[in-house]
């Protein structure tokens, strides 16, 4: 987090003087903000309108586009400016603060224009006058970390409040000598060491890398009980080739070179992560290199920075507090499947970043009844009792969901006791850190990142964990502090990475919907049962009560608008024809009761445009606006009065007496009739309004229970983190309450339709009567997440740092036109087997199995199937004839067995059995288990943090590799994509354990998740600004100005967004772009899944059982096309790069030919 307004400082004290008195709401630091973006504008784009400015804050490259900044250091004033500017990088704040700017009086200002489309002429005020210097220095040094202060407590007692109480504690100094005290101090950061390499490239022979293999296999070889990772044995059958663009190919080569940001891909099962930690290893212990690694899971995490300890590397995982007690829980449900039945008998080295343990708890005095909660330890919140401070500057450390989420308007936290006064004196005081930080068990993986050679981390890890105030003043997160120190960062699996950044710059969620695919629904549920389960015992803290009473209200609303939509098809019509909110309907309201005064322009058009009308009735508008404006601010509480002149708050409360009573009054009551009335005095009896007096009331009342929606919501994602020990609110879904933090802003690009917050209703295609029922759903959009891999080796530039060379690593970064997987930037590498175990990969074999209803010609079919009757039914169906040997043969096998018996090596005789979930997973394993022939041979993979009664036939998610030392186990049962990456399924020898799969389920996205929009946007924007036609350069330069490219950049993005949102993911109805795209995606899950079975080079079978893989052929109707089939579609992707004749590039084709030929070769030989 950077501080985006110190610089003011004494420009403000000469301006503050002669200020005007009505210009209240435009300030003098908001002049000087404007005044730097006019004075960066006159040299990023001189000769450009002041209204072109904000252009140059949102990430996009106009500059470039239309002639003005390019080089290095011109490029780099504008990433420095908009650290200070992120509030005004939208075209409606910009023009907003110009014209305010332009209303003040002209001797204050630095520029002399008279409207946003003039070209500003600097001039030299009397004021300030060496403002001019000030925004140069601003935009040619790095901008400053913010700070924050938590001063560490003494020998004294202390105060600190958990949910319900006030708890005291006592430090004596002979604690604080024999824990430490004030003579060791905490470790800190160094923010100004420079990487040990300072940036220069890293290079590496393969020779070396084996030297350091074999290096490995010594060390382990020396430790007792440490299984050796044969690192040497399988860096030999892995081999290398570089990027010949001359050439058009990819050759071998001796020498492997990162530099700056370097792509390498693999063939599924190639080695990937054995060379990421040989290199790892290599470049920490030969070259001193720091690094950073980052994995996919927390489980993953732990696992290599042991496996770095045992190699004499000192390594420390990155691990947020806010998922500690779950990951804890996850592990000991992990261990409970061993022989320790106790938790208190579980052992494992990864406890030690996982502890829990306060010895504040300790401390607390006769109150201390149960002990302290994880998220209560009193960290940095320590108040002291003696001393009466004022709060100076910034106090608590902040949790990482806290950091740029504050309560919403209205809701604050009262201790149990507390009355509706005054805070007593000792809460004004300053917090304080716990002395006992420096050696409390629970930081001690935050103090020894501060000595760690290696940093292993997860994508959330890094984006939302900051620095402990404890440690360093700065706040920083740890992916910025990450890139400032590490000589490379490895990022695995980076197309999956990708995807997750899209989502924590974009949490969305089907807020309402049928089951199971309703949010609300299923948080409702689990608050129920788990208030019901403790006689509602956990109603005693105030911020469960607060949280619960928000729930209740969203259901509310919910359900009332909900009963408007499903009977109302005009309503329906105005808000589907985009997303909306508590906003953009009180704009549509203000647009529809005063059109003669407000336009239905689109976002950036210039708002208040002058026109011939009444003063009387622009003042009832205002008036309108204003009461509109703080009813949403809370929209069910009343306010007083803010003085004898407030004309505003009587109808404010107004709006919240209705919005309340809409709540809970029956339709019979005169409610609606009230609401009618406030309507029409409103708009002051308009004729026009009131000829469609019961259009505009339901319209308006649908805006006041929006709003009453939209702000509970806000309330019940704001406090989740704070309730979700108390209601085990651990297993629901809580994307909507992880906000990505601000300090990204001004680093990734804006969301390309503009930052946006709303929702969406999407009708369902059945209608009777007119009643037509839907999804709602909510999105966040904060920027274009995936845009943070690719400029992680720039992040430390802003304060003239070299950057980390960072490598991205996966086997299906490149995948054609996918939007989910696909890296944009050039492949520098590619990782094989060795030719002999490509070989055998080669020969790996394909199979359609279409199985059908019995005694019909109907195919079976999960994917696509209308209700979860039918698909349950088919499910069954499908395992009958698989698994159950046919009648009246004797001596018959089952399917499934034949498959076994077919396989070569006795050693892989197992089957992996794909479904859709875990639930359908349960189902089917409990299905077979009552076929004799298969009873006690199946093993059903569950989550890892399951609660089970039973373990014998279930595994977790985390233990799958185990499942290649069941003895018994000769199926394994589990969703699709709970398999497609992640823990090998190998033998001893590295040989994948499983010889064959059969996808019961075709993969296929849930509809309704709109985290597919997002990536289809993003995607959609980053191919128009890195793709090889540089179609963003080229429509920009369409337009008259950048202002104008902009808007009209947005409203296509707009376009394509609410295309997004609204197009059905049925295979027959996707155009054929998006069809293609989504042939990518499904092409990638399943190669990733295949994987899993051809590690250590042998060849694997796969056997489609689903109808929905290939339709037309299923229902004896012909060949399937890749417009009908999905695996007709897969091959004719990849043919178009197996085909010389076409027009792919020839280093494209020999890429693919590199990634993907075992997968081409076996859907062209299918059988």
């Amino acid at each position: 987090m950077r501080d985006r307004s110190s610089w003011h400082g004494k420009l403000l004290v000469q301006l503050n003087d002669a200020w005007p008195n009505g210009a209240n709401s435009f300030r003098p630091g908001d002049l000087l903000d404007v005044e730097l973006g006019l004075y960066l504008l006159g040299t990023a784009l001189p000769g450009h309108a002041a209204a072109d400015t904000w252009t140059l804050f949102d990430g996009y490259p106009y500059s470039q586009a239309f002639g003005g900044a390019d080089t290095p250091d011109e490029l780099l004033r504008i990433r420095r400016a908009r650290y200070y500017l992120t509030a005004m990088r939208r075209p409606r704040e910009w023009i907003m603060g110009l014209r305010a700017y332009i209303a003040l009086p002209v001797e204050l200002r630095g520029y002399e224009l008279d409207s946003p489309e003039d070209t500003p002429q600097r001039r030299s005020p009397s004021r300030a006058a060496k403002r001019f210097d000030v925004y140069e220095h601003v935009l040619t040094t790095p901008p400053p970390f913010a700070r924050r202060r938590l001063p560490v407590a003494e020998a004294d007692e202390y105060r600190f409040k958990t949910k319900d109480r006030t708890h005291s504690v006592k430090f004596d100094e002979a604690l604080l000598k024999a824990a430490g005290g004030h003579s060791v101090p905490v470790p800190a950061h160094d923010f100004e060491a420079p990487p040990t390499l300072r940036g220069s490239p890293i290079s590496v022979r393969w020779d070396q890398l084996r030297a350091a293999a074999r290096e490995m296999d010594a060390r382990e070889q020396a430790l007792p009980g440490v299984s050796g990772g044969r690192w040497a044995e399988r860096l030999e059958r892995v081999e290398l080739r570089v990027r010949d663009e001359p050439r058009g190919q990819f050759r071998g080569t001796n020498t492997f070179t990162i530099q700056g940001l370097a792509h390498l891909v693999g063939m599924v099962g190639a080695g990937k992560s054995t060379l990421r930690d040989i290199l790892t290893f290599w470049a920490a212990t030969k070259r001193g290199a720091r690094m950073t690694v980052v994995v996919s899971d927390v489980a993953e995490t732990l696992d290599v920075v042991n496996r770095f300890a045992h190699l004499g590397v000192r390594a420390a995982p990155v691990l947020g507090h806010s998922t500690r007690e779950r990951n804890a829980a996850r592990l000991h449900h992990r261990l409970a499947n061993g022989e320790a039945t106790s938790p208190l008998e579980h052992t494992d080295e990864a406890f030690r970043f996982l502890s829990s343990a306060c010895p504040v708890d300790a401390l607390r005095g006769t109150e201390s009844h149960r002990p302290l909660r994880l998220a209560d330890a009193p960290c940095g919140t320590l108040l002291p009792v003696a001393r009466h401070e004022e709060r100076g500057q910034e106090g608590a450390e902040e949790s990482d969901e806290s950091v740029g989420a504050r309560l919403p308007a209205g809701l604050h936290e009262l201790d149990s006791n507390e009355a509706a006064a005054p805070p007593p004196p000792e809460e004004k005081s300053t917090p304080h850190a716990c002395p006992l930080w420096g050696s409390c068990p629970r930081n001690i993986g935050a103090r020894e990142l501060t000595e760690a050679q290696v940093w292993v981390s997860t994508p959330a890890g890094l984006v939302h964990s900051g620095v402990p105030a404890q440690m360093n003043e700065e706040r920083i997160r740890y992916l910025e502090l990450a890139a400032r120190r590490s000589d490379i960062v490895i990022v695995d699996e980076a197309d999956r990475v990708q995807m997750l950044l899209d989502t924590a710059f974009a949490p969305s969620a089907t807020l309402v919907g049928r089951s199971p695919n309703s949010w609300l629904d299923e948080v409702s549920r689990h608050k129920v049962a788990e208030l019901a389960g403790q006689g509602r015992i956990q109603l005693s803290a105030r911020d469960v009560d607060d949280w619960t009473n928000a729930v209740d209200t969203v259901a509310s609303a919910t359900d009332r608008c909900y009963s408007l939509l499903v009977n109302d098809a005009d309503l329906r019509s105005w808000i589907t024809k985009d997303y909306f909110s508590a906003l953009t309907l009180h704009q549509w309201l203000m647009a529809n009761w005063f059109p003669d005064l407000l336009g239905t322009e689109q976002e950036g058009v210039q708002e208040g445009t002058e026109v011939e009308a009444a003063t009387e009735r622009r003042t009832a508008m205002e008036h309108v606006e204003a009461a509109l404006d703080r009813f949403r601010d809370a929209p069910l509480q009343t306010e007083e009065p803010t003085g004898p002149d407030d004309q505003v708050t009587a109808d404010r409360n107004r709006l919240s007496q209705l919005a309340l009573e809409l709540l809970h009054a029956l339709h019979g009551s005169e409610t609606r009739q009230r609401l009618r009335q406030v309507l029409s005095e409103l708009v002051q009896n308009d004729e026009d309004v009131l000829a469609e007096l019961d259009l505009h009331a339901v319209r308006f009342e649908f805006t006041l229970l929006l709003a009453a929606l939209h702000h509970h919501l806000n309330i019940m994602t704001t406090l989740w983190p704070r309730v979700e020990a108390a209601l085990n609110l651990h297993d629901t879904s809580n994307v909507l309450s992880r906000r990505p933090p601000p300090d990204y802003d001004p680093v990734i690009p804006e969301s390309p339709m503009g930052n946006v917050l709303g929702f969406q209703f999407q009708g369902d295609d059945r209608v009777k009567d007119g009643v037509q029922s839907g999804e709602l759903r909510f999105f966040r959009c904060n920027g274009v997440g995936r845009e943070l891999l690719l400029t992680l080796p720039h992040l430390p530039e802003v304060d003239d740092r070299t950057g980390p060379n960072v490598l991205l690593m996966s086997a299906t970064s490149w995948a054609g036109t996918s939007s989910r997987y696909h890296l944009h930037t050039p492949v520098t590498a590619v990782l094989r087997p060795r030719e002999e175990e490509a070989e055998a990969i080669l020969r790996t074999r394909f199979e359609k199995l279409p199985l059908y209803c019995p005694d019909t010609s109907q195919p079976l079919r999960l994917s696509g199937s209308p209700t979860p009757e039918l698909r349950s039914a088919a499910l069954k169906k499908m395992l009958h004839q698989l698994a159950v040997p046919p009648r009246g043969l004797p001596n018959a096998k089952s399917l499934l067995q034949q498959e076994l018996d077919e396989l070569d090596d006795p050693d892989r005789r197992r089957a992996l059995l794909l479904v859709g979930s875990y639930s359908e997973a349960k189902e089917a394993s409990e299905y077979l288990d009552g076929i004799p022939e298969w009873r006690g041979r199946v093993v059903r993979l569950v989550p890892d943090e399951a609660d089970l009664d039973d373990t014998w036939m279930t595994l977790r998610r985390g233990d799958v590799s185990d499942f290649a030392s069941s003895d018994q186990g000769h199926l394994l049962v589990a969703p699709l994509l709970a398999v497609e990456r992640g823990h090998n399924i190998v033998l001893r020898g590295g040989k994948a354990a499983i010889g064959s799969v059969y996808f019961l389920a075709r993969p296929h996205p849930r509809p309704d998740d709109i985290a597919l929009a997002v990536q289809a946007i993003n995607d959609w924007a980053v191919r128009q600004i890195r793709g090889v036609g540089y179609e963003f350069r080229r429509t920009a330069q369409a337009a008259p100005t950048p202002h104008e490219a902009g808007l009209a950049f947005r409203s296509r993005a707009r376009r394509q967004w609410n295309r997004y949102l609204t197009r059905r993911l049925a295979w027959s109805s996707l155009p054929e772009d998006e069809k293609t795209a989504f042939t990518w995606d499904q092409l990638v899950v399943i190669w990733q899944v295949i994987g899993r079975l051809v590690r250590g080079g042998v060849p694997a079978r796969a056997v489609f059982v689903d109808a929905a893989f290939f339709p037309q052929e299923a229902a004896h109707r012909g060949e399937d096309t890749p417009r009908t089939g999905l695996l007709a579609g897969m091959h004719a992707v990849l043919g178009h790069y197996f085909n010389e004749t076409s027009d792919a590039a020839a280093i494209d084709r020999s890429l693919v030919e590199a990634l993907y030929e075992p997968l081409f070769t076996a859907l062209s030989e299918i059988d």
